[in-house]
């Protein structure tokens, strides 16, 4: 019996997810395990996390129940064949006086029906059986009987009896989708970690530059007091700030192991892995408009996706409950043959049989049998509700995080904009206080504004690269963005 041919609801790229090359490098889809002796990429520590990443391969573990599902529904019209057996023992008879009037007989009796269910409805069954007895002499009946019963109303029909089929594959379409925001969620979670370490690394970077600046002033400070050109009680101020900036630096560290921490965390790597990552992000322009953001999003973010599926399956849940609803009108036929033989080479005796009926069923004063139409025509109603919101709240989404993203990318410009004035007004002020034109306190305070123009530059790009990724995720454009295909399995990585 031919099988269904697969189909698809939606447009999906292959099943399940695996890492290819990324766009940084092409060439080599093996990832490196991070040693602190070489720079490690944004793109490397994905590839690792798409191999190693916990939530990934137990999302993969899942799959291999999904995939079986699946083929146990597509197999709903295979032929199936259950062997039967079993042997009775029936004792000797006797009369009133004792005496033994038959001996005992031993009957063993096998089947094996074969049934075979059609898209029409039409269910098949040949069921060929044979008997042996075994008393005095042995003897056998066998013979096959053929059935065929095929519902005409209640029941009947290709797209009645092929939903489960397309109910299923709808589920697993909707599983590759749940598999693939998994991945996009943790890939954005990397990236993010991943530019928390560096934003840490560089921020330490900060605090280091800040205390040899304060280091220096104390310096100056000095070969000012001894040129009897400054107070030594002016010195109390440039201590107590050189102080400061050494408790910043002790923070900066502690938060530069904690990021590290939260790294090889989502990586799933040994907590004493040292990763150097790559310090230099290059500040990439928006690459869609937003209405682009809006049709992507629509054709690409799981959640949306899944519940256009949904809507499909509530479509095949109420056919099927307004099939429900009529006459329950059936045919059905068989036909066999039986044959007998003794202990002799000759066969005794031989038959064939045959009959065919149509049988009604109409129920009456039944409100049970209108209530699953009535369940799922509200469900269906209620899912066009729940679908037309989803729709109208992923625009919302989108152009929340589109504006997002391009206040940060001003943000960048003026905190870059900050930072070098912020830069050439402390130069300034450090020559006009070694001529003796400036005060001490003018000079902390903006060394001060400087640091904090740099951590501000610092953490308006961090924010910006964060934001562009959340909104990529938000159109669901993560795996094409970084290269990620969707494969057969784990293993194929």
């Amino acid at each position: 019996m031919a099988r269904l041919q697969p189909f698809c609801l939606i447009c999906l790229p292959v099943l399940l997810v695996a890492a290819a090359c990324s766009a940084v490098s092409a060439q080599d889809t093996t990832p490196r395990q991070p040693n602190g002796s070489a720079e490690t990429t944004l793109a490397d520590c994905i590839r690792i996390a798409v191999r190693n990443n916990v939530t990934i391969r137990n999302a993969y573990l899942d799959r291999i129940v999904q995939k079986y599902a699946l083929r146990v529904a597509e197999d709903i019209f295979t032929p199936k064949m259950r062997l039967t057996s079993n042997i009775t023992r029936t004792g000797p008879n006797t009369d009133l006086a004792g005496k033994t009037t038959s001996s005992g007989t031993t009957t063993t009796h096998i089947e094996a029906p074969i049934t075979e269910g059609l898209p029409t409805g039409t269910t098949i069954t040949l069921t060929p059986k044979h008997d042996f007895f075994t008393s005095n002499g042995t003897s056998r009946a066998y013979g096959w009987d053929a059935t065929l019963t095929q519902p005409l109303l209640k029941g009947g029909g290709w797209d009645v009896n092929t939903a489960s089929v397309r109910t299923a594959r709808i589920s697993e379409q909707v599983n590759i989708l749940s598999l693939k925001a998994t991945i996009m969620d943790t890939l954005t979670s990397v990236i993010t970690d991943y530019r928390g370490y560096v934003q840490a690394i560089k921020a330490l970077e900060i605090s280091k530059q800040s205390l040899e600046r304060g280091k220096e002033l104390v310096a100056i400070n000095r070969e000012l007091i001894a040129a009897g050109r400054m107070a030594a009680v002016d010195m109390v101020q440039t201590e107590a700030d050189v102080a400061n900036r050494e408790y910043n630096l002790l923070s900066s560290e502690n938060s530069l192991d904690a990021a590290r921490l939260a790294l090889v965390k989502v990586l799933n790597l040994d907590k004493n892995t040292r990763i150097t990552p790559t310090q230099s992000f290059a500040i990439e322009p928006i690459p869609f408009s937003l209405e682009q953001a809006k049709k992507l999003a629509l054709a690409n973010r799981p959640d949306y996706q899944s519940a256009l599926l949904g809507l499909e399956t509530a479509k095949i849940n109420l056919m099927l409950a307004k099939n429900s609803t009529l006459w329950d009108l059936g045919l059905s036929a068989t036909y066999g043959q039986n044959f007998t033989r003794d202990g002799g080479p000759g066969t005794t005796g031989n038959s064939d049989h045959w009959n065919a009926g149509l049988t009604l069923s109409i129920p009456f004063w039944d409100l049970a049998t209108q209530q699953p139409y009535l369940i799922n025509k509200i469900a269906l109603q209620q899912t066009e509700i729940n679908l037309a919101k989803q729709r109208d709240d992923l625009e919302i989404e989108v152009q929340d995080a589109f504006r997002t993203t391009e206040m940060n990318l001003r943000q960048v410009k003026l905190a870059q904009l900050s930072r070098e004035l912020s830069q050439k007004k402390y130069e300034i002020e450090s020559e006009k206080l070694k001529a003796g034109r400036s005060t001490n306190f003018q000079l902390v305070s903006f060394q001060n504004d400087l640091v904090n123009a740099q951590n501000n530059e610092l953490n308006s790009i961090i924010s910006y690269l964060n934001a562009l990724t959340t909104l990529e995720r938000t159109v669901g454009t993560t795996l094409d963005k970084w290269g990620i295909t969707l494969a057969e399995r784990h293993g194929d990585l």
